[in-house]
């Protein structure tokens, strides 16, 4: 296990944190095999009625892996924010209509803005009885921040392309952005998300929102929310009803690398920004690293509609920690 016997220098950034400097660290075979074991509910850190290590084992594998590197206090904190996001997220994916949808973001943000009253309503259920929790930790959320995510779902309950580029920009800024800005701050409270630091998360979270979209590829054309802009189609010569249907493979692979190259240019921005960020957050931002592997396994793909664009656990686990020892994000 990897198990830090003396704190690392609090101004010590991620870009600077090296192998060399781990003098600190000492390293042992069962580390990886933490990765999946480890459950902050048995170190009653967050409410044990739904096990969320579990629940986002399965549901959000990348962020989960990465907040395993936080101090237990914090990791459950982020494993309980990230149990909200995939409680809202996986909204469009449950419901038939998109007014059922919209009433169960409703009650979400009504739920919300109940733990903010005065005084405070919790509703009983286990991922809003967690955020009662969160709202009182250092760096918390604040409820404009929480219902920022839950709006931004909102657009996942229409069909049809982007209308443009700078949407879908902008509906990866209202998500994979919001939330990793969140998780930052709860790692560290006292980080400056206006200077060079928030343009590193803002790119790393840009890198990893695009890379999403790449990914759910085969289920977004599927469910007719295929990740293009109007403008790409139209260039491409694809359809909406081609997307649903899996159809025009090699013209559908091709319309794909406009997305890998905004991702790869985000991916540029977090090198050149990466070495701002303070070792405290990589377990917020960590899995950003992951979004590299995936591009290049999602440019390799010969059928974009029934190819995953997907890399083995073990190598996803050995990147991470590699990650947090070199500061490469």
């Amino acid at each position: 296990m990897l198990v830090n016997v003396a704190p690392a220098d609090a101004g010590m950034s991620i870009g600077s944190l090296r192998a060399a400097d781990l003098r600190g660290w000492t390293f042992a075979p069962a580390f990886i095999w933490s990765l999946c074991k480890r459950c902050p509910h048995r170190e009653g850190l967050i409410p044990a009625m739904t096990d969320f290590d579990a629940l986002l084992a399965t549901a959000d594998p990348d962020r989960r892996m990465a907040a395993l590197f936080a101090p237990p206090e914090i990791r459950g904190r982020l494993l309980a924010l990230y149990a909200f996001y995939h409680e809202i997220a996986r909204v469009p994916d449950t419901v038939s209509e998109g007014v059922i949808g919209e009433m169960r973001l409703a009650w979400a943000r009504e739920a919300v803005e109940d733990l903010f009253a005065d005084p405070p309503r919790v509703r009983r259920h286990d991922v809003y009885e967690a955020l009662s929790e969160l709202r009182e930790a250092p760096g918390a959320p604040t409820k404009d921040d929480l219902i920022t995510l839950v709006e931004a779902r909102a657009a996942d309950l229409g069909e049809g392309p982007f209308p443009t580029k700078d949407d879908r920009r902008d509906y990866v800024d209202r998500t994979a952005v919001a939330l990793m800005r969140i998780a930052a701050r709860l790692t560290k409270p006292d980080l400056d998300l206006g200077a060079e630091p928030g343009a590193a998360i803002m790119a790393a979270g840009r890198v990893w929102g695009f890379t999403g979209l790449i990914r759910a590829f085969p289920a977004l054309c599927q469910a007719g929310r295929p990740p293009f802009s109007a403008d790409e189609l139209a260039a491409a010569g694809i359809s909406e009803l081609e997307l649903v249907k899996g159809r025009k493979t090699d013209t559908a692979r091709q319309a794909l690398s406009g997305l890998i190259r905004e991702a790869e240019d985000a991916r540029a921005m977090l090198t050149r920004t990466r070495s701002s960020l303070p070792a405290e957050v990589f377990p917020a931002v960590g899995y950003a690293g992951l979004a590299r592997g995936y591009l290049k396994a999602a440019k390799a793909l010969s059928d974009p509609y029934r190819e995953p664009a997907d890399r083995p656990l073990s190598a996803r686990q050995w990147r991470l920690t590699w990650g947090s020892l070199t500061g490469r994000i």
